[in-house]
């Protein structure tokens, strides 16, 4: 990643930054000192470096947002349509055009207006007040008075404030896993001095803004407030990645259908205006013409359809814990053929946990196995020493609060039999808390029986303090940590009664074991891995982890492992970020460790442009970015942030990457049925297209008038074509393919699949045009028995592509109930109309006849058939998958 790309960390800037620079260097660069700023100097700062808060971002206002529901190739159409029907007189048409405008606008205005929280989350990280040294004497400031210079003091609990460039460390443990993907708590050291490239999970010489101090205390010279901070960088991040974030699949093919249906009624429109001005017709009916065939062309009701289709599947996606944020994200999910999804959190519970104990003799005895059998005791001695080394204690309700180690060591201890409140609760006779340079800790306790020595510590450490090892003691905890844990030692030593310092009696101890603790996966995270490469779903891990630990984890998920397929942070800093050579390495990886919020970004970029419809799963405020950023953004509801959930388009409620999959299903299940509505609209667009020419060509006039065509594509098949919006699917979506990138809702076979039917229906309505006249009825009565016609032609169609590959007299549950309610619906409200006299004079029509009835039953049997066999010609041609779908191009 190049340089340029670096998030700004310092206010005023450095070379290499503040990680790079020397605690004294860094005090005098900034003008301060271990005693604080004067207030006067303090005020003066304040003033020229303005307040400690981040950037507010710019919102798009609702007018903005309803004006932008008019963009649209279609749009323009209609628009031009019913400024025609006004300029002519028509103003039943005009009125009837411009109110389907108006309800479009409305309906997309209310899915995209929400509030964007992104902003608020971020601020909402940085706390209240901070602790502050001024003029030798520490007091508390609200924290937007934080300023450049300021010598913050942290605690255990507290919330960093601003960038610190760390100044007095003691034990120093900062919780970062929100900000840069780190699991463990980072144990930070004001003496580093580390190298500018150094990225920023591993400066462990600062302490950033939001995250939190675990264990420990330390103090700090502010080197960056507010819109200066990395927190307020990666909000930066965010906002640009909203105005810039990449439109979901289902955008990109709504978009392009509306460019082409516009290009072929403007051209078709262009062609049969000059045809008839050559032949002499007037203005006025030329006019017509182009209103009516702009209203045939253009499917009205489409939108309301597609978002009729997205919150029916936005529900049953309810129903299956995923919360939908942003409609067209419904069906993006099941386009994505990767998921780039971070680690901790989202992979991972985010909780240390004892998975493993090896014991002195080499026996590794795994969690679900604490009290089995012949090693119960010796687990349940192992436990209770893990609770006796501890710093960690019960709240009045029992939960255990203190450094991530000590609980999970209480765990351990309850794990294997043990009361951890008891073992809390006996008299401690000395202790040696846990210190980084020594690495151990050490507490004597009084027992009934006289006084156990407990010391926990790393492997090295402890293990020169026991006698009686065996001699490959050091290569059994380097085996733990090659399987991806972090382990600790336990030993201890009994007598009769304390004797003398414990400094005195670290020697000869006995190893009771060592303890292997990691960041456990969510249950079934493994199983829905495997069903993600089943359905054809790459899926990548980009952690903020070291390189090993996340290999680690790769194994146990079932990704690749291969060292090769791994790659850090500062590899794709050497790179230049949107090269070839940073895409052919991204593209290349599987697992990416040690990654900054920046590059998350960048690699979900690059993996865009190399044709992947991208997935992005997190839940830290590392992730945002990139959820923005992602084809389709998902974020865990219950342990994720608020700036990953509100910069996401999906939010999973359990935080159970399993529940991912039910996503995708649901989404191939929602394209699969916008591709019926889009396939049934615009083959009922298309006979009415052809009816006219047809028409016109034989001499004959308009079959339809441009209120009748309305009252076709928003009524009756406004009724129909919305209930294809509530198919189930067939059960065997997941094992389809995904869709390429540029796969159509409109391809060849859909359309063998539209023509026959259309051509069925234009000849029969010609036909019945031209009869009527010729029988001496009025242009209107014959009319209205192509009208009549036009419906019945909408069911028997509805009937067949209500599955692609089977025939329509097949019952195939899940059924479609609300299919066929729509289609008795449409049927009776337009005999309804031809009853009613307002109906009558709007829309020019009567009751039919029986003879009319007739053809227009004998017309659908006939359209049923010709449609029918083209699911039999395709079926033979190329074997539709097993659920029926045509999914690629």
């Amino acid at each position: 990643m190049s340089k340029k790309s670096a998030i700004p960390l310092e206010a005023p800037p450095i070379e290499g930054g503040w990680h790079a620079v020397d605690a004294i260097d860094a005090l005098a660069k900034l003008g301060s000192a271990h005693s604080g700023l004067s207030h006067a100097e303090a005020e003066q700062r304040l003033a020229t470096g303005g307040p400690n808060v981040l950037p507010h971002p710019n919102r798009v206002g609702p007018l903005a947002i309803f004006l932008r529901q008019f963009a649209s190739p279609l749009i323009y159409l209609l628009v031009f349509a019913g400024v025609l029907s006004l300029a002519i007189g028509d103003r039943w048409d005009a009125l009837f055009i411009f109110g389907v405008l108006l309800s479009n606008a409305l309906v997309g205005s209310y899915q995209e207006f929400k509030a964007d929280a992104g902003a608020r989350a971020l601020r909402d990280l940085v706390p209240q007040v901070a602790r502050v040294r001024r003029d030798g004497m520490i007091q508390e400031i609200p924290a937007v008075e934080v300023v450049a210079g300021d010598i913050v003091e942290l605690e255990s609990g507290m919330k960093v404030t601003a960038d610190l460039r760390l100044v007095d460390t003691h034990g120093l443990h900062i919780d970062e896993s929100s900000l840069t993907g780190e699991s463990m708590p980072v144990l930070k050291d004001a003496a580093l001095v580390l190298d500018a490239e150094t990225v920023a999970g591993d400066r462990r010489n600062i302490a950033h803004a939001g995250t939190i101090v675990v264990e420990g205390r330390g103090s700090g010279v502010v080197a960056a407030t507010g819109g200066a901070t990395l927190l307020a960088g990666i909000g930066s991040m965010l906002s640009d990645s909203a105005r810039s974030a990449v439109e979901t699949p289902l955008v990109r093919r709504m978009a392009r259908l509306a460019r082409r249906i516009a290009l072929a009624t403007v051209s078709l429109i262009l062609v049969l205006a000059l045809l008839l001005a050559l032949q002499g017709e007037g203005w006025r009916d030329i006019v017509l013409l182009a209103i009516a065939l702009a209203v045939a062309a253009i499917p009205e009701g489409l939108p309301i359809a597609v978002t009729v289709a997205l919150s029916a599947a936005a529900s049953r996606m309810a129903d299956r814990n995923v919360i939908v944020r942003a409609l067209p994200a419904v069906e993006g999910l099941g386009s994505c053929t990767l998921i780039a999804t971070d680690k901790t959190g989202t992979l991972t519970l985010n909780r240390l946990t004892v998975n493993r104990v090896m014991l002195p003799d080499g026996t590794a005895v795994n969690r679900d196995q604490w009290l089995d059998g012949s090693r119960r005791k010796i687990l349940a001695e192992i436990g209770s020493a893990a609770a006796i080394c501890n710093e960690a204690h019960l709240t009045d309700t029992g939960s255990p609060v203190g450094d991530a180690v000590d609980i999970a060591l209480l765990d351990l201890a309850h794990e294997t039999g043990n009361d951890p409140e008891e073992l809390l609760g006996i008299e401690r006779l000395a202790i040696v808390p846990y210190e980084p340079v020594a690495k151990f800790a050490a507490v004597e306790a009084d027992l009934p029986d006289g006084s156990r020595l407990v010391v926990k510590g790393a492997p090295e450490t402890v293990l020169a303090m026991c006698s009686d090892l065996p001699d490959d003691a050091l290569e059994l905890a380097e085996q733990i940590a090659r399987d991806g844990y972090r382990v600790l030692v336990l030993a201890d030593a009994r007598s009769s009664c304390s004797s003398g310092p414990i400094s005195s009696r670290l020697h000869g101890l006995r190893l009771l074991g060592f303890v292997g603790l990691s960041d456990p996966l969510r249950f079934g995270v493994v199983e829905a891995i495997a069903k993600c490469r089943e359905a054809g779903i790459s899926v990548r891990m980009i952690t903020g982890d070291h390189p090993t630990t996340a290999l680690a984890i790769a194994r146990q998920l079932g990704l690749e492992e291969r060292d090769e397929h791994v790659i850090t942070g500062s590899d794709l800093a050497r790179l230049q970020e949107g090269s070839q050579s940073f895409i052919e390495a991204v593209g290349k990886a599987e697992i990416f460790a040690r990654i900054e919020p920046a590059q998350k970004l960048a690699i979900v970029t690059a993996l865009q442009r190399s044709g992947h419809i991208v997935a992005v799963t997190g839940d830290g405020v590392n992730d945002g970015p990139a959820l923005h950023a992602a084809d389709i953004g998902v974020a865990m509801g219950k342990g994720g942030t608020d700036v990953a959930r509100a910069a996401s388009d999906l939010v999973i409620a359990d935080d159970n990457f399993a529940t991912i999959l039910a996503g995708i299903e649901e989404g191939r299940v929602t394209f699969l049925n916008i591709r019926k509505i889009v396939i049934f609209m615009l083959a009922t667009g298309l006979a009415e297209i052809l009816m006219f020419i047809a028409a016109l060509s034989a001499g004959l006039p308009m079959p339809l008038t441009p209120v009748q065509l309305l009252w076709l594509n928003l009524v009756t098949n406004g009724l129909q074509d919305v209930t294809l919006g509530f198919g189930k699917g067939e059960g065997d979506e997941l094992r389809q393919v995904p869709r390429s990138k540029l796969s159509a809702l409109i391809d060849r076979d859909a359309l063998v699949l539209m023509l026959p039917g259309t051509l069925v229906m234009t000849l029969v309505a010609v036909w019945m045009m031209a009869e009527h006249l010729a029988a001496g009825e009025s242009v209107d009565e014959a009319r209205n028995a192509v009208l009549f016609l036009v419906v019945i032609f909408q069911n028997a169609f509805l009937l067949s592509v209500r599955n692609l590959h089977l025939p329509f007299w097949r019952w195939h549950p899940p059924e479609n109930g609300w299919l066929f309610a729509g289609l008795s619906m449409a049927l009776l409200l337009h005999l309804a109309a031809q009853q009613l006299p307002l109906t009558q004079h709007l829309l020019g029509v009567s009751p039919i006849g029986i003879d009319v009835a007739m053809q227009s039953l004998a017309a659908a049997l006939a359209v049923l058939l010709a449609t029918e066999a083209a699911k039999w010609w395709l079926g033979r041609r190329a074997p539709a998958p097993a659920n029926g779908t045509l999914l690629m191009e």
